[in-house]
């Protein structure tokens, strides 16, 4: 079976043609067209990935549905869900990032609502809020970051790729 490694997931072809067969050809040329314009407007995610930076984005992704569905008291004590804006902040970098700069990459929940994503390459960290976000690196002794910068998925890719390198 081959695997379809262009689109948001990879799932095996076959299962396309199972739910696809039962179908009528007017919804089948809407799903296609819908398809062609979904990959269009975001051909790096196609052309620019490759297995690995597809593994990093996929460990990610799992990890998150799984957050995004914590209630109150996840940790057994009183520690709080991601907030609403914080899901939405993250959303949007998934949405936008270059998919190869997830590599590396790890995110907890944190207890007070807010997202940690940290570098499993060397010593480096980004707590992700509502409005704002801090990083730290810390390198030959040396702790480096800055807090309270306003958020962005810009500004949060760039610190991304910064503590990532």
């Amino acid at each position: 079976m081959a695997v379809v490694t262009a689109y948001p997931e990879a799932v095996e072809t076959h299962i396309y043609w199972d739910l696809l067969k039962n179908l009528s050809d007017t919804v089948k040329v809407q799903l296609v067209l819908k398809l062609k314009h979904s990959l269009a407007q975001k051909p790096e995610d196609v052309s620019s990935t490759d297995v690995s930076s597809q593994t990093s984005y996929y460990d990610i992704l799992k990890k998150w549905n799984t957050y995004k569905g914590y209630a109150q008291g996840w940790d057994g004590e009183d520690a709080s869900p991601l907030t609403p804006q914080v899901v939405d902040n993250f959303n949007q970098v998934l949405n936008q990032i270059d998919k190869r700069l997830l590599q590396g990459l790890t995110i907890y929940p944190e207890t007070n609502g807010t997202l940690l994503i940290d570098s499993t390459k060397r010593e480096a960290g980004i707590s992700l809020g509502d409005q704002r976000f801090s990083y730290y690196e810390i390198e030959d002794d040396r702790v480096t970051g800055q807090d309270g910068i306003p958020f962005t998925a810009e500004a949060l890719a760039e610190v991304i790729a910064r503590i990532n390198r």
